[in-house]
């Protein structure tokens, strides 16, 4: 079969409308592996066979009888994607990245990666450096020297190509002749003028790009969001040079804290505006201006930019059960630090409760104050009170 029929097909299974990626990911494991069948095959059935054979909902049927009619449309789609020497991997292929696969599992890894440049990169080790748009001085000089101690140690340099850190990783890469990966907010065939700029760096083999998006799809933001849970999950290391409270950089940092995954973050000089801070409160580790981590705990204000005291931070631990603890005292202590969401509490202070019960818990406490806002936020009060336990 012409590869880019069969790419067709890949297509129209990885953009089902408003499916799920992890829908999407078990109905291509029943049909290719559980039933071994072939694409060509499957959509040479009618919506009776499909009813026969499967157990799709009627919205199911419907839509992949609509992605079936418009398979004309998405044939000359893959076809240009291949004159244009792109190259589809689909998520069953020994060229999909293992570490993608590891990270985000079968409910975020995507069904399908769309790439420009030497797909050997995605094989290889990566480090993702993330941060804002409107980042300092301070992070791009971070971003700076972590891209080109990555590069030292033979690491693919990872990032999203929005202004500030992430067009500092993939420059700084280049600069030093190392690899990078561009991991890109909206379709493939909507980034022509990087292709151009970057044409050289791509052909050389040292620049990927990658999206994993409806090729034609333009910027978007939910599209931003969402890859940048791609970023983190090519990387096998991950710093943050600087975040704010909300937006694509936190929510990124707050999946990869969900997921377990180690997290570096630059600890900031004091004056810096940014939630760097509160990120190693909820589990980061933070690294001095070089990457190195450092214990905050023993380190003056002036020495944590100097040296770096040590290469690992133990992590807290919750091996001890909630009754022994003071957790209101824990909670309070937090609290005292800042705002935070329920579920920020959670992940900062490993509790086995759930949402609704540490919501009413802090609601109820007259040492808390609600900050009202979707989600609430809760910071502690300037006046004590007895304590409920």
């Amino acid at each position: 079969m012409n590869g880019f029929i069969d790419n067709t097909y890949w297509i129209a299974v990885a953009h089902l409308p408003k499916w799920t990626t992890e829908r999407t990911n078990r109905f291509i494991i029943q049909i290719i592996h559980e039933k071994k069948m072939s694409w060509a095959d499957f959509f040479e059935l009618d919506k009776k066979g499909w009813k026969e054979l499967f157990a799709f909902t009627e919205k199911e049927l419907s839509d992949l009888e609509l992605v079936k009619s418009d398979m004309p449309r998405l044939a000359f789609i893959a076809e240009q994607l291949q004159n244009e020497g792109f190259q589809i991997i689909a998520i069953n292929s020994p060229d999909y990245p293992v570490v993608l696969k590891e990270n985000l599992k079968i409910k975020s890894s995507p069904p399908v990666l769309y790439i420009k440049g030497r797909k050997g990169l995605l094989q290889e080790d990566a480090v993702a450096i993330v941060g804002s748009r409107k980042a300092g001085a301070k992070a791009l000089e971070f971003t700076n020297l972590v891209a080109k101690k990555s590069v030292k140690e033979r690491k693919v340099v990872v990032s999203g190509f929005a202004k500030g850190v992430d067009k500092q990783a993939l420059d700084s890469a280049i600069k030093v002749k190392g690899k990078s990966i561009i991991v890109l907010p909206q379709g493939i065939l909507t980034f022509q003028s990087g292709f151009k700029k970057y044409y050289e760096p791509i052909v050389n083999g040292d620049v990927l790009v990658l999206s994993a998006f409806f090729p034609k799809a333009g910027w978007d933001v939910g599209l931003a969001m969402t890859r940048n849970a791609y970023i983190y999950g090519l990387a096998k290391e991950i710093y943050v040079a600087e975040s704010d409270s909300k937006g694509g950089t936190w929510e990124g940092v707050m999946d990869g804290l969900k997921r377990e995954r180690r997290i570096y973050v630059r600890y900031p000089e004091s004056g810096e505006k940014n939630a760097n801070v509160k990120l190693v409160e909820l589990g980061a580790l933070p690294v001095n201006m070089k990457g190195e981590v450092i214990d905050t705990k023993m380190k003056t204000a002036g020495e944590l930019f100097e040296t770096a005291v040590m290469n690992e931070v133990n992590e807290p631990t919750a091996d001890y059960e909630n009754d022994k603890r003071d957790i209101e005292k824990d909670i309070l202590d937090l609290l005292s630090k800042g705002t935070y969401t329920s579920k920020e509490i959670l992940l900062a202070l490993k509790l086995d409760w759930d949402s609704r019960k540490l919501s009413g818990f802090l609601k109820k406490n007259p040492n808390v104050k609600t900050i009202s806002g979707r989600p609430a936020k809760y910071t502690k009060n300037n006046v004590t009170a007895p304590s409920l336990f």
